[in-house]
């Protein structure tokens, strides 16, 4: 066994995640982290229509030591970062890998795409691609050592994927289906796994029985994510886009070796299939380029440790060396910039926009504003409002838009609603009178049924 590259795999840890800081203090919130942020202060559940728990919770927690503070509200996808570059290196130890190998693969989950801009916000798809790798990493383990407590953690791994996404299950799918048709049959024979994979089960059912109560709304957030991901351009766009999130240049070609060599290696081939499996899963379900975040650490290593083996003689070899790696270094940073620079001016209207919201909601005579709720066309809005409003003088804001419906509809003593948003049409005909009183803003006076009745009708995807 090789000895840990520490020191320079920390380093590398180390300054991807100061640029994730760095880049936290210019920019502003995202809007799924402000949905996050409203689902775990005001509506902590054991189940959400569009994810499990973990994320909303750790959102709350994060605002209850840092209140108000984006950077705080970050530091477990920061913290992700830095623990995914380790497991990169730690993959690559594992496959036989020394120093040089190590830190190629450290360096390239550190400056693909998928780290410096995804992983800046915490969300569900910046934690799930680290609960894939460490699962991978495990099984990578346990295939050197036959240690039978990898497998273990890999279940209980899994047990915390699956409060973040329900994503993971396809992983293990395809391992399986990979083990039982090239081997080695007798990992899923090991006790210590099935015992894992209970207390998976086991810490799901709570949300499974919040999806049961409500109508298994995660399967119709499912059909969303294929519209969306048909809308960017279907399965070409998952591998395509993949490849490129991977990291121009080194971080793609690093993908295609591994995979390469995982495929040739008879130990080893089953991973390869694993990798293949798993895409293959992805394309049937039409899923996104960044659900393969998860399968690169392991593509990294296997890379890596094959080109320390064996340096590749052909011209695109110089990728794999410090100029392709500062190369590509230049690329991930500036197309971080972009997303910042888009991001800003984006998280810059927040506080604007509901600062016009609650002007036109405190104008409202005292005895009105007690029977008036607040709603906003989008689950972006509603959040939006949830995180500045409150300061403000504003109300919890409800919304029809996707999970916000879940949270429910205003009370029953509600008779008007400030409405926030273009599609006005979409609630005139529940009120006796809507007027514009602020740019898309509404006043929806004399509501003219139940809400009970109401809400069902005002709901979308």
């Amino acid at each position: 066994m090789t000895p840990f590259a520490r020191k320079p795999v920390f380093a590398i840890a180390g300054a991807a995640a100061l640029l994730l800081l760095i880049g936290s203090a210019v920019d502003g919130y995202f809007f799924d982290e402000l949905y996050f942020l409203s689902a775990g202060k005001h509506h902590l559940d054991w189940g959400y229509a569009d994810q499990p728990p973990l994320v909303p919770v750790l959102a709350r927690a994060m605002d209850f030591l840092f209140p108000g503070s984006v950077i705080g509200l970050r530091l477990p996808a920061t913290l992700v970062m830095a623990v995914t570059v380790v497991v990169a290196a730690l993959t690559a130890r594992e496959l036989g890998g020394a120093k040089r190998a190590q830190v190629m693969a450290a360096g390239a989950a550190a400056i693909s795409l998928h780290a410096v801009t995804i992983n800046h916000w915490l969300t569900t798809y910046t934690l799930d691609p680290l609960w894939w790798a460490l699962v991978l990493w495990l099984v990578v383990r346990w295939t050197r050592t036959r240690d039978d407590r990898a497998l273990l953690c890999a279940a209980l791994v899994t047990a915390l994927a699956l409060q973040t996404k329900f994503l993971i299950p396809v992983l293990w799918v395809a391992l399986g289906v990979s083990v039982l048709a090239i081997g080695p049959r007798e990992l899923l024979r090991r006790p210590l796994l099935w015992v894992g994979a209970a207390v998976a089960v086991l810490t799901t059912v709570p949300g499974l029985l919040w999806q049961a109560a409500h109508g298994w709304p995660q399967a119709e957030m499912t059909q969303v994510v294929v519209r969306e991901a048909e809308m960017q351009g279907g399965r070409p766009a998952l591998l395509i886009g993949g490849l490129i999130s991977a990291g121009v240049i080194a971080g793609a070609i690093l993908c295609l070796y591994g995979g390469w060599f995982l495929l040739r290696s008879k130990e080893l081939r089953f991973l390869g299939w694993t990798v293949l499996g798993a895409i293959a899963l992805l394309l049937i379900t039409n899923g996104q380029p960044r659900y393969l975040a998860g399968l690169y650490p392991l593509l990294f290593a296997a890379g890596a440790v094959r080109f320390e083996r064996s340096e590749p003689g052909r011209w695109w070899s110089w990728a794999l060396r410090w100029p392709g790696y500062a190369l590509s270094t230049v690329v991930a940073i500036g197309f971080g910039g972009f997303v910042l620079a888009v991001q800003i001016p984006f998280s810059a209207t927040g506080p604007t926009e509901t600062a016009t919201v609650a002007e036109a909601f405190n104008r409202l005579p005292a005895p009105q504003r007690e029977r008036t709720a607040l709603v906003a066309s989008i689950y972006p809005t509603a959040a939006t409002l949830d995180r500045f409003g409150p300061e403000l003088g504003l109300p919890l804001t409800q919304s029809p838009h996707r999970g916000y419906w879940y949270f429910g509809p205003p009370a029953e003593g509600k008779d008007t609603v400030l409405y926030v948003g273009e599609d006005v049409d979409r609630v005139r005909p529940y009120f006796a009178s809507a007027r514009e009183v602020a740019p898309h803003v509404w006043l929806c006076e004399g509501r003219n049924q139940p809400w009970q009745r109401v809400w069902p009708h005002l709901r979308y995807t």
